[in-house]
């Protein structure tokens, strides 16, 4: 299951870069040769493609700091999970438009093992990606808090929903393609036995529970 994760993480990293810089890298190569051939020619059109080719650098560049991000945010060190998760909250509010409400409760002076927190961080972010992909929501919730040394979560929105069951009925739950990413969900919480449930109606919106216990690295020991 660990290998079937890292491989999953890998697959969507590469389709991330090859879609994002490497496309972008691409056409900076060509913009760069045009503006060869246009520097004596037409200097005043060369300038407006050094002027497109700096947007198109800056561009690349923001890909590029998101795709770091997304692979190990630096803050889960510095910082710590819930600023590192405010800083998402914040940048998928101005990408999407849709209004997230994010709270977090009782996890002052809680120690947490880096591996529990990078795991709640990428549910959190999974869950929310697949808001903006699939739920046509305009609103979403995200709650972090703790409870009998457990670590709970909950996110929800105010989307289409979906038939649970038709979705389980297709196996498409455990595809992770075409399943809302609730395998990959439920496989981190599980690997650090945890749970994860996922609550959904066509029509009402979906609702993911998360229980990750605080020390689920020495229970795993």
């Amino acid at each position: 299951r660990i290998i079937s994760a890292q491989e999953q993480e890998r697959q969507r990293l590469a389709r991330d870069i090859h879609d994002g810089p490497a496309q972008s890298l691409s056409n900076i190569v060509l913009k760069c040769e045009l503006c060869e051939k246009l520097l004596d020619r037409d200097p005043e059109r060369a300038r407006e493609q050094i002027n497109e080719l700096k947007q198109l650098v800056k561009s690349s560049l923001q890909e590029i700091r998101r795709i770091i991000f997304d692979l190990r945010p630096m803050s889960l060190d510095d910082l710590g999970l819930v600023p590192t998760l405010q800083r998402y909250v914040a940048a998928f509010i101005d990408e999407t438009g849709i209004d997230v409400t994010f709270e977090a409760y009782d996890l002052d002076g809680k120690v947490m093992d880096k591996v529990v927190e990078v795991a709640v961080f990428r549910i959190v972010q999974e869950a929310l990606n697949n808001i903006k992909k699939h739920s046509k929501a305009s609103k979403a919730y995200v709650k972090i808090y703790i409870e009998d040394d457990f670590l709970m979560g909950k996110i929800a929105d105010n989307g289409i929903g979906f038939d649970k069951e038709k979705v389980e009925r297709q196996k498409i739950a455990n595809i992770h393609e075409g399943g809302f990413g609730i395998y990959s969900m439920k496989q981190r919480a599980e690997l650090l036995k945890g749970k994860l449930s996922v609550q959904s109606q066509e029509g009402r919106g979906t609702i993911v529970l998360l229980q990750i216990p605080l020390n689920a690295i020495e229970r795993e020991g």
